[in-house]
């Protein structure tokens, strides 16, 4: 499937979207290419930020701020893969219903997306370096890696929640 380049040569494509039955999963394959003339540094966080808005999904790879309130004892940059000009990497996830969150990336714990239909796309974030720079005086820890990164979004699928019975309800 196409994708959407939001930022320049990058482009991420989600290849196949699988509904398993029971337990309630998705397993998505996606592929990121670059098609620039320069390496490209691929943020391969296991971090996932689970966006809904009604019918519309995004899973985001891309490293995001993190929420209000959270007490961070180090902060760390994230861990990335290399992309050569022209090439490309392909990444697979699994995701079960109800879906686990880190509340230090999300508003909340468990996301219960009620089952139906959804558009989903996949965002991924990348540099054009290895690794940010410095912090500037005063800014917050999280502040190089924000102004370092660039992110690109897939166009989306649609994929199906099915029936599933939420963690807090038992």
């Amino acid at each position: 499937m196409p994708s959407v380049p939001i930022t320049g040569k990058v482009l991420v494509s989600i290849e196949s979207a699988i509904v398993q039955v029971s337990p309630p999963a998705w397993y998505l394959q996606y592929e990121v290419r670059n098609l620039a003339r320069s390496v490209i540094w691929l943020v391969v966080d296991e971090s996932l930020v689970l966006r809904r808005d009604g019918s519309h999904i995004e899973l985001s790879y891309a490293r995001g701020k993190m929420q209000p309130g959270v007490q961070v004892f180090g902060y760390f940059d994230p861990k990335v893969d290399k992309i050569l000009p022209g090439g490309s990497l392909q990444r697979s996830v699994g995701i079960t219903w109800p879906c686990r969150l880190s509340t230090i990336w999300n508003a909340e714990r468990e996301s219960t997306a009620p089952p139906g239909e959804y558009e989903v796309v996949v965002r991924v974030g990348f540099a054009l370096t290895a690794a940010p720079g410095p912090p500037k005086v005063g800014e917050g820890v999280e502040a190089p890696v924000l102004r370092w990164q660039k992110e690109t979004v897939s166009l989306p699928v649609r994929i199906t929640i099915l029936p599933y019975t939420s963690s807090l309800e038992n």
